[in-house]
């Protein structure tokens, strides 16, 4: 009953003189029952499903949110009338996964609707496990299909990068080629330089040279004549 809200645990606690005997016995198999036989605590919901251990790498908060997304998933296909989603509502809200617990809920069940059978709740719960696959199934393939696309535009972005890199790397080693061609033109030009400043040094101190000579040369005739003439 999608809008109907049974309290299923008082109807269990609240039975019949005929029940009594019966309950008693539940009772004290629930206190004796070991924790593997309990529903997990439902803090939230009682329709939580049972508790999973995250993987290592799976966050916490990432999953209580894809859990929540599940339950009221879940709620959200319940059926007009008593079906399956009650049956299971009734279990968890007593608490206890106990066979005693089945039998009593089926009992109790039976009052509200006489129509709910074994092969009935069986059946029901097919429904729910398939709309339950197919939302799974829809989001893997949302999940996987976003997945590779945020993967293939990294490699895309990766390739270009890589591209763009190489190009720079060539760059720089044209750049360095044109240093190192500069420098070889830079040492060049200092010996070609000092060459050509060379042999004007030679010529000027030449110049001095043959002018002083001829001077020389000179002043010895101008000094005869006169001295001796």
């Amino acid at each position: 009953m999608s809008k109907e809200k049974f309290d299923w645990k008082a109807l269990f606690v609240n039975v019949d003189k005929s029940q009594v005997e019966e309950d008693s016995k539940a009772k004290k198999v629930v206190e004796k029952a070991k924790p593997s036989q309990n529903f997990p605590d439902s803090p939230k919901s009682t329709t939580q499903f049972p508790k999973v251990t995250p993987k290592q790498d799976l966050s916490e908060s990432v999953l209580a949110s894809i859990i929540e997304m599940y339950e009221a998933g879940f709620e959200g296909l319940n059926q007009p009338g008593y079906d399956f989603y009650e049956f299971f509502k009734a279990i968890q809200s007593v608490g206890s996964n106990d066979p005693q617990m089945y039998k009593m809920a089926l009992t109790m069940a039976q009052s509200v609707d006489s129509k709910i059978t074994k092969s009935s709740l069986l059946e029901q719960s097919d429904f729910y496990i398939a709309e339950i696959e197919k939302v799974h199934q829809k989001y893997e393939g949302q999940g996987k299909s976003k997945k590779e696309q945020i993967q293939n535009a990294q490699k895309v972005k990766k390739e270009n990068l890589v591209a763009e890199i190489s190009s720079l790397e060539k760059q720089l080693r044209d750049i360095q080629n044109q240093i190192s061609s500069k420098k070889k033109d830079l040492q060049s030009i200092d010996i070609n330089m000092l060459a050509e400043v060379s042999e004007i040094d030679q010529k000027i101190t030449a110049n001095d040279v043959a002018k002083s000579k001829i001077l020389d040369t000179i002043m010895v005739v101008v000094n005869g004549i006169n001295k001796n003439i």
